[in-house]
């Protein structure tokens, strides 16, 4: 079976070894709308988040499953040794210093130059890999992964057993996916770090991407067993452990088929044209949508077909539900009951979720910073979905609930103020685009990728606050109903 990467599931373990480097490593040297309009803005209640209202007209709209990983740096320099009794010593020391005050090029130039001669002291070589890897430190902290490679990989060759610059190559490896991360080099680090969980995490991420779902829980499981010093990212191992275990058993007889742009994994016994109509309906969404949105996957996105009956219990979501986009394992999971004789259906489904899809990737994998009503609003705008304006919901007051309570889950809205909250994602993401572009759209959700709250992404990209913004869609959305009426 073809191997394929999976955005989610990968961009979540990069973010939990992130902080589990920032847990594990030492510190380094130093530390761093009220209206009177028929459209009202309503603040009489406070809805719970929600994503499952009633569609007008048609069957329930799709979950979006949300989540944001924890997140850290990386830290992971050692501390000096004694040299006290060799000639080098203050030589060394001097380039310890250097590092330590940030003076990586002077300090590169000297240890470049050290003499082979000096190397041959057991002593000496373990002390200058110790300073090559916390160039690497600074050198990746500075610039980026890539930038410390070449100091990490200077560490090891000087001192093979050191974990230190195995596990610090092992995380730049991991984040650039370069080809020298390979099982032998995550296996050998393993044995050099035993109680570390970085290489496990890394190692289930290979794993996962092999489509070895056993595989990945294992490792998991041992990443988690490794990570018990951090609460916050034991239950979140927990947590993305236990969603792959729930795929692994639902899929575990299933059979995969492969086009340009995703991998469809299906129940062998199903019908086969469903697949094949799958393939053809995901593949015009990517060059349709991908061109609306100026954006495209970089990687094949998985997509899980399974029996309506089977499909609540394989993927924890509710009976009702048409399908949904789970941004930890990176996939879209959806029903095939009816797929061939409602066709419009499935159309409608698989855009709505590979609308999701695209939009995770589009933020490094931080769906879950993303506003509901943004969120949805592009699924709906982007996908085709053909929801009714807002404003043709009734003659008198319409009240809106702000848009700073929809930002989050919608699961516990009731029905009538669930429509309400699609129907103003809908529209508040039609009023971003057509006043002010998709490509202000795409700066937006790039402040976002940063973690920015979308009421300073909003600021800084659109240069007016988030409740001018809501201030100014509301009296557009009262101009279109006098307009209606004349």
């Amino acid at each position: 079976m073809e191997s394929k990467e999976r955005g989610g599931f990968g961009t979540f373990l990069r973010l939990l070894i992130l902080i589990l480097l920032l847990a594990v490593g030492y510190q380094l040297w130093t530390s761093r709308l009220g209206n009177e309009s028929p459209v009202t803005d309503g603040t009489s209640s406070d809805p719970p988040a929600s994503s499952v209202p009633p569609s007008p007209g048609g069957p329930p709209p799709i979950q979006t499953v949300q989540s944001t990983a924890p997140q850290g740096r990386q830290v992971r320099p050692e501390g000096p040794g004694d040299l006290s009794a060799s000639v080098h010593a203050s030589l060394l020391k001097s380039i310890h210093d250097m590092i330590k005050r940030g003076n990586e090029a002077e300090a590169e130039a000297k240890l470049a130059a050290l003499p082979p001669e000096a190397l041959q002291d057991e002593r000496i070589r373990h002390y200058t890999a110790l300073l090559w890897n916390n160039l690497g430190v600074i050198k990746s902290q500075a610039r980026g992964a890539a930038a410390g490679v070449s100091a990490f990989k200077t560490a090891r060759s000087l001192d093979p057993e050191n974990p230190t610059a195995h596990l610090n190559l092992v995380h730049a490896y991991w984040e650039l996916k370069d080809p020298a991360l390979t099982l032998e080099f995550l296996e050998r680090t393993i044995a050099l770090a035993p109680d570390d969980a970085l290489p496990h995490l890394a190692l289930a991420d290979m794993l996962y991407n092999k489509d070895d779902l056993a595989g990945a829980v294992t490792h998991l499981d041992h990443a988690t067993q490794r990570a018990s010093q951090n609460p916050e990212l034991h239950s979140y191992l927990e947590l993305v452990t236990a969603k792959v275990k729930q795929a692994a058993k639902a899929e575990q007889k299933f059979s995969s088929r492969v086009s340009s742009h995703f991998t469809v994994k299906f129940d062998g016994n199903e019908d086969y044209d469903v697949w094949q109509r799958v393939l053809d309906i995901l593949e015009d969404a990517y060059r349709d949508i991908g061109q609306k949105f100026g954006y495209y996957p970089s990687k094949p996105i998985t997509v899980v077909l399974h029996t309506k009956a089977a499909f609540p219990s394989a993927t924890g979501s509710p009976a009702w539900a048409d399908g949904l986009f789970d941004p930890i394992l990176g996939r879209i999971q959806i029903p095939t009951q009816g797929a061939l004789t409602n066709q419009p259906w499935l159309s409608r489904v698989l855009r709505h979720e590979f609308v999701h899809a695209l939009l995770h990737e589009r933020v490094g994998g931080e769906l879950g910073m993303v506003p509901t009503w943004l969120n949805e609003g592009l699924a709906m705008q982007l996908a085709g979905d053909p929801w009714p304006e807002i404003t043709q919901l009734g003659q008198g007051e319409v009240p809106l609930i702000p848009l700073t309570r929809l930002e989050g889950n919608w699961l516990g809205l009731p029905a009538s103020a669930a429509t309400v909250a699609y129907l103003e994602g809908n529209a508040a993401t039609l009023y971003l685009i057509d006043r002010f572009g998709m490509e202000k759209v795409r700066e937006i959700l790039s402040q976002l990728a940063t973690r920015q709250p979308i009421a300073a992404a909003i600021q800084d990209r659109l240069f007016i606050s988030y409740d001018e913004f809501q201030r100014r869609w509301v009296d557009n959305l009262n101009e279109k109903m006098k307009i209606g009426r004349s």
